[in-house]
């Protein structure tokens, strides 16, 4: 019985991670799409195209560390995955940093 439980609620937490991952992701499409963005970031951003290719690495990282939850069979696959994930989600963070900062030329 407690299995199951610890079972249902580490699926809850994935769900709720995944949800949050499809968020990102389609505020990333959006700004790369149309240029729009969130009310708050409409000030500091001067390029949204980039912030929202910073969006969506980001959410492919996040992405990519939720699914290792489940499939990582091996401690070697499960730590290349996990570098994989934080390599992204700090590339991601990378661009959107650039994003708010007009263009070197």
């Amino acid at each position: 019985m407690i299995g199951q439980v610890r079972w249902g609620w580490a699926m809850v937490g994935t769900v709720l991670a995944a949800a949050a991952c499809a968020l990102v992701a389609v505020s990333g499409v959006v700004a790369v799409t149309t240029g729009r963005m969130l009310p708050t970031l409409q000030g500091r951003v001067v390029r949204p195209e980039l912030w929202g290719y910073g969006q969506l690495i980001f959410a492919s990282g996040m992405a990519t560390g939720i699914s290792l939850r489940w499939w990582a069979g091996s401690l070697a696959m499960g730590d290349a995955g996990g570098v994989t994930a934080l390599a992204l989600i700090a590339l991601g963070c990378v661009l959107q940093w650039r994003a708010q900062h007009p263009a070197t030329r």
